[in-house]
């Protein structure tokens, strides 16, 4: 009997499946219910509330503290030893750079080897000076008199070396600017170019050329020094004065010389003209004791009007014969001059001008009250201007 019904049950199940009236439960009728700690027949119990939080807070109860001869004494304070003294800091001091002298020189100078900026062009040309006329003495005096033609060398050596020794020892205790230094080098080539020049035009011997370009080089440089020293360099106004009026004297004998010549029917006469560098620095060291011009000042004229003349040289050149063109040059180079000289010139006077009257009149606005009427028995207020000459 059993085994007829399963068999009556598998069939069910087969036709069930097969007409698809049979379906699979869902997933969640599947998942086993979770398991709790309470039986099966008692529910579970929900966790106890939280407890609420009080109303009030409640302080602790304040406890008498007890005698003071009870409480404990308090310990001593702890006193920290002083701290040992700080060691000074050692400076490092820098290498010596030379001999030992006092702060104040020490501070002066320039490097370890010369006292001011143009020592190095002072040495310079002090030793190319002793070269040369040293060299211009040995061959003129001919001290071995054995033929072998080497005093010249010999007199090189010696005045280079002796004259840069002394030029070394000068400027190391001695400070020489940088323009002052510079102008003992102009001062020496145009004294040079002038000794060769009266030189070759008087026909002097060769022992007299030979010391008249020692004493007249040397003579320069000494002259420059002289009237230089004092511890401050040459301003650079002054420095382009001297150089200005060298220049222009060269270029201006130059053209003079040369009109002179053409209009004459003479030779060219280069005395005047290698001269005049040498007079164009003495007069510039001149006047540069009344004057202080500006560099700026300088600078315009010297420039504008050596440019407008070689402009005016450039042009006349193929325009018009020489002596036209030179005085053409001379022309320019004289106009442009006084041109610039006249515009500086107004220009510092208005500037003057200006300063003078804005320091020497003042204008203050202010109330003012003063007396009115018949009899100057009422008062009247008002604006005014205050004023002062």
């Amino acid at each position: 009997m059993r085994a007829i019904a399963i068999l009556l049950c598998l069939a069910t199940f087969a036709a069930n499946a097969q007409s698809g009236g049979y379906r699979a439960p869902p997933e969640d009728s599947l998942t086993p219910p979770p398991i709790t700690s309470a039986p099966r027949d008692e529910p579970a119990q929900p966790p106890p509330p939280a407890p609420a939080a009080p109303d009030e807070e409640f302080l602790p109860l304040p406890t008498t503290p007890p005698p003071a001869s009870a409480q404990p004494s308090p310990p001593p304070a702890f006193t920290p030893p002083p701290p040992p003294p700080a060691e000074p800091r050692r400076v490092r001091e820098p290498e010596s750079t030379g001999p030992v002298e006092p702060p104040g020189n020490r501070a002066r100078r320039y490097s370890r080897y010369s006292a001011g900026a143009g020592g190095s062009t002072l040495v310079l040309t002090a030793g190319l000076n002793g070269f040369v006329t040293g060299a211009m003495l040995g061959s003129a005096f001919n001290v071995s008199n054995d033929g072998s033609n080497s005093d010249g060398y010999t007199g090189a050596v010696i005045g280079g070396l002796t004259l840069g020794s002394a030029a070394i020892l000068y400027q190391y205790f001695v400070p020489v600017g940088r323009r002052e230094g510079l102008l003992v080098g102009g001062a020496a080539t145009t004294a040079l170019m002038s000794s060769l020049a009266l030189a070759s035009s008087g026909n002097m011997s060769s022992k007299d050329r030979a010391l008249l370009t020692f004493t007249a080089t040397n003579a320069s440089i000494a002259t420059v020094l002289l009237f230089t020293s004092g511890g401050e360099d040459v301003s650079s106004g002054d420095a382009g004065l001297v150089g200005a009026t060298a220049l222009y004297g060269f270029v201006i004998t130059g053209l003079v010389e040369y009109i002179h010549a053409r209009q004459t029917r003479q030779d060219f006469n280069f005395l005047p003209m290698l001269l005049a560098p040498t007079l164009g620095m003495a007069v510039g060291g001149l006047l540069a004791l009344p004057l202080e011009l500006s560099p700026r000042l300088v600078f315009e004229l010297t420039t504008f009007p050596l440019l407008t003349g070689s402009a005016a040289l450039l042009l006349g050149s193929r325009l018009a014969d020489g002596v036209t063109t030179a005085k053409t040059v001379l022309v320019t180079m004289g106009g442009t001059f006084f041109l610039i000289g006249l515009i500086n010139g107004l220009s510092a006077h208005a500037e003057e001008s200006t300063q003078y009257s804005a320091s020497s009149f003042q204008a203050v606005p202010m109330p003012v009250v003063m007396p009115a009427g018949r009899r100057n028995e009422g008062l009247a207020a008002g604006p005014g201007l205050f004023m002062r000459f």
